[in-house]
């Protein structure tokens, strides 16, 4: 069983992946184009949150 910690985190990952998505989809963009759209997003939160540790 995750800890409380662990299930906060797993929900703000799952609220991330919705909100892109749906961010994505209301841009227009087709389901590869998402798809690609969405890695992006992922690699450029990523690196926003490495940044913010590293400071």
């Amino acid at each position: 069983m995750l800890s409380t910690h662990g299930e906060e985190v797993l929900g703000f990952i799952r609220d991330f992946e919705t909100s892109s998505r749906d961010y994505l989809r209301s841009k227009g963009l087709s389901e590869n184009e998402m798809i690609n759209a969405y890695l992006d997003l992922q690699w450029n939160f990523l690196h926003t949150i490495l940044e913010q540790r590293s400071v």
